[in-house]
């Protein structure tokens, strides 16, 4: 029997902490650097949020490699 990687993905919640001086500044320091920010490290799953990838190619060139 063979095994394939199906790509899945899945959601979760937390909090992150902005220093600034209003609660408006922390939003817009948020929205700017958003990339720069790190994950939260403690998060929780949202239920029912576990999905596959719905792209059939996305899903043959995972199973395309040699791993």
């Amino acid at each position: 029997m063979k095994t394939f990687k199906i790509p899945v993905s899945w959601e979760a919640s937390g909090f992150v902490k902005i220093e600034a001086n209003s609660l408006e500044e922390a939003v817009e320091i948020f929205d700017e650097k958003e990339d720069e920010i790190s994950l939260p490290l403690d998060s929780e799953y949202i239920d029912g949020s576990f999905k596959r990838s719905e792209d059939w190619e996305f899903i043959a060139m995972c199973n395309n490699s040699k791993d």
